[in-house]
């Protein structure tokens, strides 16, 4: 009986233990991790490097939360931004770049969301305001390797945008120290293409769409040429012959539906030059930059490092020629 007491003893007070406990988690404490700077941006990065760009903005946006006082929070911003962009998320991007240029000004970071904001405003279309951005930049800038890098994405822009001539003078605003970096000579060799390329005037377009379909056909689009045709020429004849017959309400009837139909005609002549002249230059344009790979000097190629010594912070950019 007395051995069988101190097993007695453990198992009837043993529960007690933890309601006497304030913290019972204290005894479990050894298996716990414990949460700081370098773990949570650690994590971070790893979320950003495999491309989980959803959960990186989550962790970096804890990162700042928990830590605010840590000097890595302007990296931890700009990832949130890249964070976005990568997600094709290109409004959040413009809103954390835009915060970011507003709270840095034209430190390494605000400069490098400067480039962004352009970027994103590339990716919606919006190119007078990805250019009108840069210029903004180009402006405050009196770094002459940053001014050349400015120049040079506003080309490329100019370019995008079918404005050739501002191009060649954004391409010519290089710095002559920097031409050979960015190919500028062999660029403006290739430009002087540009007067080579196809082109369909609209207003012949129009002018042959007097014919149904001769808009069409002027541009190539022989099946839209053919349906205009026929269509139109079913209506005009329909209509005859309803009025030959005397049958007046349903003529005039068919005869709107043909102007409406004929009109059209008119009117997708016209665009369709428009289209093509457009898709003539976004050709030429694309192998100009698969030729010159300008995203080699992109800003997505531009690395942003971080080192900490005692109480100072350096913040650097690598450019990649």
């Amino acid at each position: 009986m007395n051995k069988s007491c101190p097993k007695f003893f453990i198992f009837f007070f043993f529960p007690f233990f933890f309601l006497l406990c304030d913290d019972p988690q204290v005894i479990f404490a050894q298996n716990s991790i414990q949460l700081n700077a370098d773990t949570q941006l650690g994590y971070a990065n790893h979320c950003f490097d495999n491309q989980d760009f959803k959960a990186a903005a989550a962790e970096y946006k804890k990162f700042i939360y928990f830590f605010k006082e840590d000097k890595r929070t302007a990296v931890a911003e700009y990832k949130i931004g890249m964070s976005y962009f990568h997600e094709k998320s290109y409004i959040q991007a413009l809103n954390q770049f835009t915060h970011i240029l507003d709270q840095k000004g034209t430190t390494d970071t605000g400069i490098l969301s400067a480039f962004m904001i352009s970027r994103s405003y590339q990716r919606i279309r919006n190119y007078a305001a990805a250019i009108n951005n840069l210029i903004y930049l180009q402006q405050m800038a009196d770094d002459k390797t940053l001014a050349d890098k400015i120049f040079y994405q506003l080309g490329w822009l100019y370019l995008e945008s079918g404005d050739f001539s501002q191009a060649r003078i954004a391409f010519s605003n290089i710095s002559i120290a920097n031409q050979g970096a960015y190919d500028t000579k062999k660029i403006h060799a290739d430009l002087s293409a540009s007067a080579e390329i196809l082109q369909k005037n609209p207003l012949t377009a129009g002018i042959l769409s007097i014919i149904p379909g001769g808009g069409y056909l002027y541009c190539g689009r022989y099946r839209d040429a053919f349906t205009a045709f026929l269509v139109n020429s079913a209506l005009i004849y329909g209509a005859y012959e309803c009025f030959n017959e005397d049958l007046y309400a349903l003529g005039g009837m068919i005869s709107a539906l043909e102007l409406g139909f004929y009109a059209g005609n008119i009117y997708g002549g016209v665009s369709s030059a428009h289209k093509f002249n457009l898709r003539q230059q976004n050709e030429f344009v694309q192998n100009l930059k698969k030729k010159y790979n300008p995203d080699a000097h992109s800003t997505l190629n531009l690395n942003l490092s971080m080192r900490i010594q005692s109480d100072d912070i350096l913040l650097g950019m690598t450019y990649r020629f």
